[in-house]
């Protein structure tokens, strides 16, 4: 795609391509990442499916071509933010790390980062697997249920096919009878908690996260939670546009848009007043000592 063509954007959080699995739709993933021109680009987890490696991996020449992109986009200046997720979590261990090519620029990897918009709102930015009790205490659960999802996705890519047509979502039914039944459950309401509940103790506003495959955006209890949704089920990414705008772009549905209020000068007068608290704390500090110092004297 030409340059010309691409829309510049300061920010783009996107999660759960799963490559190399057979149900991610890389060939429309990479016509979004084609269609934007980012300064950064946070990659929320689950990017690979390693799960896969072992049993029913596919790779596509829209995989190939994805990561090519990707190194053009890195070589080109824009920064790029790894979190791991459940499904790639080998990119947390150092020693696999350490393996891959030299010479990637501009290429973080970390469980977290906080990411400030240009609105100076601070957003912790993580997969969510380490929020999810399935993950952390019950894995053989989830991945004893993979197979059985897997004949969902394929069941519902047949139907479509056949009977709606390709221009409609090919996994549609399955995000909808997913979704659901996590809400029915109150999976989703207490995963949304308990990563809010971090991101507040890391002195955030907000949280962006993956993982459960379910894009949103919610604004709450002075609190904003952003999930990317992913490109399996949903196809969709959040975009920071440099006016300042958050937009949950998708594919199969109308984008939602969130304008948020201007905090970088109250954020100022925050650090102002900070600032004149340690000058005060380092002004009683020295005249304790001299007190002290006296008195021993």
């Amino acid at each position: 795609m030409d340059n010309a063509e691409k829309s510049p954007v300061r920010t783009l959080l996107i999660s759960d391509v799963h490559l190399g699995c057979k149900h991610s739709q890389s060939s429309e993933f990479l016509q979004f990442l084609r269609g934007y021109a980012p300064d950064r680009l946070y990659i929320v987890g689950d990017f690979i499916d390693a799960w896969k490696i072992s049993s029913g991996w596919h790779w596509s020449d829209e995989c190939d071509q994805i990561i090519a992109h990707l190194v053009r986009l890195a070589h080109a200046g824009t920064r790029i933010f790894y979190v791991p997720g459940n499904h790639d979590c080998l990119f947390r261990n150092p020693a696999f790390r350490d393996m891959l090519p030299r010479g990637f620029p501009h290429f973080e990897v970390a469980n977290e980062f906080v990411f400030e918009t240009v609105r100076g709102w601070k957003l912790l930015v993580t997969h969510g697997d380490l929020f999810d009790i399935f993950e952390t205490r019950l894995q053989w659960i989830s991945k004893a249920s993979t197979p059985f999802y897997d004949a969902c996705l394929s069941l519902n890519w047949w139907f479509h096919r056949w009977i709606l047509g390709e221009q409609k979502n090919p996994y549609g039914v399955c995000a909808v009878l997913k979704n659901r039944v996590k809400r029915g459950v109150r999976f989703i309401s207490q995963f949304e908690s308990k990563i809010k509940q971090h991101a507040r103790q890391r002195a955030c506003e907000g949280v962006v996260c993956g993982h459960i495959h379910t894009p949103d955006i919610v604004q709450s209890d002075s609190m904003l939670y952003f999930n990317t949704g992913d490109w399996v089920e949903n196809c969709t990414g959040l975009v920071e546009h440099h006016d300042g705008r958050l937009e949950l772009t998708s594919r199969y549905s109308q984008h939602r848009q969130l304008d948020l209020e201007d905090r970088r000068d109250t954020n100022k007068v925050l650090e102002v007043f900070a600032s004149q608290d340690e000058d005060l704390s380092c002004q009683t500090e020295l005249t304790a000592t001299r007190d002290i110092t006296d008195f021993v004297a």
